[in-house]
């Protein structure tokens, strides 16, 4: 068997500063370091995957969906798999009801659905956060796996209440995330860190699952790593983890149905 390394991208543009402040929508300044992403680091990113010839998974925010229609329709002509990311970047455990949410769900569906027209197979939260009802109601919407938790580094099935579900989840870690290598966030902002220190985490935490037999799930913004020195480190982490042997890069619902195929 093949070991599958998941290239995910999360497309926020400036949801995420909206999300966090609504007066950051009077803050140009604020809001252009997200426009980066659909204007530019997509297309860099999208570029890169073609030449490397890698399948991608590509997580969106509803909102960014409808504002920014062409570097959607880029993603999805260029064959990548478009999930879900709320409708804005609200994270769920913040709404006011189950009712609230399920709203906020069916309109990121909704978004996806008039400009791709597939339903979204996959879930990830914004700041992968979940409410007591975000399970439940991905099983209610029928979605294949959901890429949020920190519980664990290979595939398994979500149980609510107790009952067994095929709901996949397809963990994911902080530590193979870009944010918190570059992302810069005044007025409290964090180093940024040279390319260099992401790409020693990554290889040395791909290197072991590799050996254990797990899945590598990597979480990337285009609005981070879509800069270009980052994108050519994004570029020889490819290159180490095709090193490794029998690698193949799949989209994360291809990997959720295969495992729920083996655990048939």
């Amino acid at each position: 068997m093949t070991f599958p390394v998941m290239l995910t991208f999360d497309l926020d543009a400036e949801s995420g500063a909206l999300a966090q402040d609504p007066m950051n929508a009077n803050r140009p300044g604020v809001l252009s370091v997200g426009q980066y992403g659909p204007k530019v680091g997509v297309h860099r990113i999208l570029k890169l995957l073609d030449e490397e010839a890698i399948p991608a998974t590509f997580f969106i925010p509803g909102w960014v969906v409808d504002k920014y229609p062409a570097a959607v329709e880029a993603v999805a002509n260029a064959g990548h798999e478009i999930a879900h990311h709320g409708y804005t970047h609200q994270p769920p455990a913040t709404f006011a009801s189950r009712d609230e949410e399920e709203a906020g769900l069916a309109q990121g569906i909704a978004s996806i659905v008039r400009q791709t027209g597939q339903r979204p197979l996959g879930y990830r939260s914004p700041s992968w956060d979940f409410s007591p009802h975000t399970l439940s109601l991905l099983e209610q919407y029928g979605f294949l796996y959901s890429s949020n938790l920190m519980d664990d580094d290979a595939p398994y099935t979500h149980s609510i209440a107790g009952r067994a579900t095929r709901l996949v989840e397809l963990p994911i870690q902080w530590m193979n995330d870009d944010a918190p290598f570059f992302m810069f966030r005044p007025p409290n902002p964090r180093p940024i860190q040279p390319a260099s220190h992401p790409f020693e985490i990554w290889t040395e935490e791909l290197q072991i699952l590799h050996r254990e037999g797990k899945v590598f799930v990597l979480t990337m913004h285009p609005q981070i790593i879509g800069r270009p020195s980052r994108a050519q480190m994004l570029k020889r982490f490819i290159a180490f983890a095709r090193s490794l042997g029998n690698v193949e890069f799949r989209r994360c619902h291809e990997v959720a149905a295969d495992y729920l195929a083996q655990t048939a």
